[in-house]
């Protein structure tokens, strides 16, 4: 019945998904269609919008159609050939217009109407030219004779005046005394026996116009009708001007009219179409709707599923750490014992076969952690807690120290190791403890799966700039090799190449060196056939070092002897307690034993200590409660510097046991260097607070002015004894304000002008405190490199003193 009810659910969730992506593919054509629509008719009203340029057109041939009527009217009352270049012009951009226009039209009959109108005002142009021809010849004919008459005036006139000075002459020479008066006489005469040149020539001037006037009688009945008849010619052609103009403009009126009413129809028909759209569109949401809510109703019950899974992968995820924290407790905790007794008997053992049989205890319990070190790793790369750090580190030194530790394993199979590191920069910026990691397991992998031949570890530059390098590391080896449909297996957890390989480890080494190239953020490639060996290439990127930081081991700068201190420990395993009693030997320590928290805390309340030790999982009271009750008290330890003893990998226990009291946490098992460096800088803290000497720091004026004697005579000496003074004092109060104002550089900076000086006067002990200081200024803590300075400044004024002597 169930199985039917699902079914059910099942065919109906396909019939809505069906009909969901039918509906939509009907919506979309819908709404695309309806979108055309829309699209076309808001095409066509931005069109109708538009000015009519054919109405333009036609207008404007109608200006220049009264214009040419304008011109020629003008030239007849004024002969000015302007006018008549005008109305040239307006006739040529009369027919332009017209032939723009006919470009326009498709229709024969618009055409055909075009030529008409073109035609017709070439017609009445004709008319009107021949009417202003017949003016201009009608008054040409009428006043020719009279114009020759008059152009002949002025020499009729000039003859009868030589006529007269002749005779004014001939009467001059015969009576000078009787001129005037003989002229007044002849004048006289003259006027009244005949007339003159000018009155004959006036007579006929009049007589001609009275003619021309008959003519022009005779002829205006013939020139007004002519003049009728062309004007009613040039009014017949102006009406059917008019009548064209006004046909074009009904046609493209009535074209507009049409346009419009096809955009009614294209509105109607988008109208629909946005109607269907919508309807569509409201039934696809309803069904969403409905979808969407049967969705969340079962999308609550899987999330009710998931957080219960949720919640019961959470509770494996605790109980695989506190699986992972015993383990490692359990594990490392008599492992701590096994570590630390083995060094212990390597420093005393005579070499021998013993000597070799504690070598192999320490090699065993050495890959035993390793085995528990790499279960961690990985339980932490998978639940991404691992960060990678950033510090200087020489890039040559790792890959020679991680190559020599496996000298011994290699010439145990006869294997010969090769190395190249040609071109590669000295420092990079990196964290150097998991390429350490990485380059290990490649190698221990290689001469494992190399019966014979050679292992060989190179590195090189990929691509480099002013900051930052890639670097190419490569481990090949002449080894068994890997078949290709193996090659992505190997890097899974817990998975071999072959299953005679299962029995060789276990399978976590590549599956961590892969998470690590992957946080990295560079490349893991493998190069593999059967029997002819493998290389496994990694593609690293890394920020170049300009500087030199070299590493000074606190077990190689012997410069703090720990001596009359006293120590409480607390740890419920007999075996640590006689551990940490072995290391205190060798130095001035006064140790106090304890079982259990109970007894911890009694000795606390009861004795002044320099320093407790403190196992955290202990019967009675944990480390973590006694801590807590002495801080919360006024006792006589509540500010002693305390050390958590854990062998536990959980990160919340460690923050927790800081957040009880605890100073520092060491976790099992511990290197004896790292222990004795905690309780050198911890308690010297307590001391620099208390404002006293510190007991625990011996000052070592160590020092050889015979090389300066071999350079000089006693005034060179005594300069540079002085000049080492002066500049040390001065570094010292410098290195002190650096320390207040927080800044590493200068740190750095003095450490580096007081080494010369150091090494002239071979202070061995100063250099190695100057160089560590040098090489801890960026890593430790102000305080740390606090009591840095305070050695210093001990060796210092032990030398001062001793040069005094």
């Amino acid at each position: 019945m169930a199985r039917f009810k699902l079914n059910n659910r099942l065919t109906l969730a396909w019939i809505v998904n069906l009909a969901l992506i039918v509906l939509t593919v009907v919506i979309s054509v819908a709404g695309y269609k309806a979108y055309q629509r829309l699209n076309n008719m808001v095409s066509e009203l931005q069109q109708n919008a538009e000015q009519n340029f054919n109405l333009l057109i036609l207008k404007d041939v109608s200006f220049y159609v009264n214009e040419m009527e304008t011109q020629i009217d003008a030239y007849r009352n004024n002969s000015k050939p302007d006018y008549i270049r005008n109305f040239n012009a307006s006739l040529d951009n009369s027919q332009y217009l017209i032939d723009s226009l006919k470009a326009n039209y498709t229709k024969d009959e618009m055409i055909a109407l075009c030529d008409s109108l073109s035609f017709l005002i070439k017609e009445r142009a004709k008319v009107q030219t021949k009417l202003t021809a017949i003016n201009s010849d009608l008054l040409e004919n009428t006043l020719e004779d009279l114009t020759q008459k008059i152009e002949a005036l002025p020499k009729a006139i000039s003859e009868a005046d030589t006529l007269k000075e002749t005779t004014r002459k001939i009467g001059f020479g015969t009576k000078v005394t009787n001129l005037f008066r003989k002229k007044e006489n002849r004048i006289k005469a003259d006027t009244t026996v005949a007339p003159t040149q000018s009155e004959i020539l006036q007579t006929e001037i009049m007589s001609e116009l009275a003619k021309a006037k008959e003519e022009s009688k005779e002829k205006g009945s013939e020139l007004r009708y002519q003049l009728s008849t062309l004007e009613k010619e040039s009014q017949v052609f102006q009406n059917k001007i008019i009548d064209v103009i006004n046909a074009l403009e009904s046609h493209e009126l009535e074209e507009g009219r049409d346009h419009v009413k096809d955009i009614q129809g294209l509105a109607n028909d988008t109208n629909r179409e946005v109607v269907i759209f919508s309807a569509l569109s409201s039934a696809l949401l309803l069904i969403t709707l409905i979808s969407q809510l049967n969705y969340v109703g079962r999308n609550r019950k899987y999330q009710a599923v998931l957080r219960e899974a949720k919640k019961n992968a959470e509770e494996l995820a605790d109980a695989k750490e506190k699986f992972l924290a015993n383990m490692s407790h359990e594990i490392r905790t008599p492992m701590n014992a096994i570590s630390g007794f083995t060094n212990q008997l390597l420093k005393t053992t005579a070499p021998g076969e013993q000597k070799d049989q504690l070598e192999i205890i320490k090699s065993s319990s050495d890959h035993l952690l390793h085995l528990l070190n790499d279960i961690l790793d990985f339980s932490k790369l998978h639940a991404n807690k691992v960060k990678l750090n950033k510090e200087a580190f020489d890039l040559k030194l790792l890959l020679n120290d991680t190559m020599r530790i496996f000298e011994e394993m290699a010439d145990e199979k006869g294997l010969k190791l090769k190395t190249s590191f040609d071109g590669i920069p000295n420092y990079v910026i990196g964290d150097e403890h998991r390429l350490r990691q990485i380059i290990l397991n490649l190698l221990h992998n290689a001469i494992k799966f190399t019966p014979k031949g050679y292992v060989e570890l190179s590195a090189s530059v990929v691509s480099k700039s002013a900051e930052n390098v890639s670097l190419r590391i490569s481990v090949k080896d002449s080894g068994v090799g890997i078949p290709k449909n193996k090659q992505a297996k190997i890097f899974e957890e817990f998975e071999q190449a072959t299953v005679a390989d299962e029995a060789k480890g276990t399978g976590l080494g590549l599956a961590i060196s892969a998470m690590l190239v992957k946080l990295h953020e560079g490349e893991f490639l493998i190069e593999s056939e059967p029997d002819q060996g493998t290389e496994m290439i990694l593609i690293l990127p890394f920020t170049l070092s300009q500087s030199i930081k070299e590493e000074v081991k606190s077990k190689d700068e012997n410069l703090i002897h720990l001596s009359g201190i006293a120590v409480l420990v607390a740890d419920d395993e007999p075996f640590n307690l006689k551990l940490l009693e072995t290391i205190f030997k060798t130095h001035d320590i006064k140790m106090v034993q304890t079982h259990n928290g109970t007894e911890a805390l009694a000795a606390l309340e009861t004795q002044v200590f320099d320093i407790a030790i403190l196992d955290v999982k202990m019967p009675g009271l944990s480390g973590l409660e006694v801590v807590r009750k002495v801080r919360a008290g006024k006792g006589k330890n509540s500010q002693t510097p305390m050390i958590a003893l854990t062998a536990t990998v959980s990160e919340q226990e460690m923050k927790e046991s800081l957040a009880s009291g605890f100073n520092r946490v060491l976790r099992k098992p511990f290197d004896e260097n790292a222990l004795l460096e905690m309780i050198r800088v911890e308690t010297m803290k307590t001391k620099m607070k208390s404002s006293s000497a510190p007991k625990m720091v011996k000052a070592v004026a160590k020092f050889d002015l015979s090389g300066l004697r071999e350079m000089g005579d006693d005034d060179f000496v005594k300069e540079m004894v002085s000049i080492f003074k002066s500049s040390s004092a001065r570094s010292i109060e410098n290195l002190k304000k650096a320390i207040q104002l927080k800044i590493r550089e200068s740190l750095k900076n003095e450490a580096h002008k007081m080494l010369p000086p150091a090494r002239h006067l071979s202070a061995t002990d100063l250099v190695k405190a100057l160089e560590a200081l040098q090489a801890k200024a960026d890593k430790e803590t102000f305080d740390e490199l606090s009591i840095r300075i305070a050695e210093i400044e001990t060796i210092y004024n032990g030398i001062k003193e001793a040069l005094k002597g």
